[in-house]
């Protein structure tokens, strides 16, 4: 089969097609110009692309994607090097947490638990939002490329046991956290 067809409605009037696999597919070319001209779209003759409007203020992220490292607007970092079961407050506004790098030196399992409260935590009786398990000499870490949310803030403690209302301490100073938020 050729290329191009004729149009049944007026003798030698022919459409523009390419012929693929036996059917025929319509060809348009871009042009561009003032009413009554047209002038194809080439390298040479590039389609013209302008702004029609600036773009509007406010948070929009037009410019602010980094794809280099940056020495401004990063995660803050909570850091403890004996996390026990004394509660500690990380951010006491709303907050994103993005990961975290957990190490247990102690001889038994630990248990990291973080809390949705803008106070200080009480360990034992604040309900934990996360409750993260550390074996015994390990070293626990994970990244959450979209954040956890906590609403009210970020608080943070550690026990012996999982139970949300546990109180019992890891062994002093084997717990060493670090929190990686916003």
């Amino acid at each position: 089969m050729s290329d191009n067809i004729t149009l049944p409605q007026g003798a030698g009037t022919l459409l523009a097609t390419d012929e693929i696999l036996g059917v025929h597919v319509l060809r348009a070319k871009v042009q561009t110009g003032v009413d009554g001209t047209a002038v194809d779209v080439s390298q040479n003759n590039p389609l013209p692309v302008g702004l029609v409007g600036s773009l509007p203020a406010g948070a929009n992220t037009v410019g602010a994607v980094h794809v280099k490292p940056d020495t401004a607007g990063g995660l803050s970092v909570y850091r403890n090097v004996s996390l026990s079961d004394t509660g500690q407050s990380v951010k006491s506004s709303a907050g994103q947490v993005f990961g975290w790098h957990l190490a247990n030196w102690g001889s038994s399992v630990a248990f990291v638990k973080l809390y949705n409260t803008a106070a200080t935590p009480t360990v034992g009786t604040t309900e934990p939002a996360l409750t993260l398990m550390v074996p015994a000499g390990q070293v626990v870490s994970a990244e959450h490329t979209n954040g956890i949310a906590f609403a009210n803030g970020i608080g943070i403690g550690a026990t012996a046991a999982a139970s949300d209302n546990n109180t019992s301490a890891p062994g002093v100073n084997t717990m060493i956290v670090n929190v990686f938020y916003k």
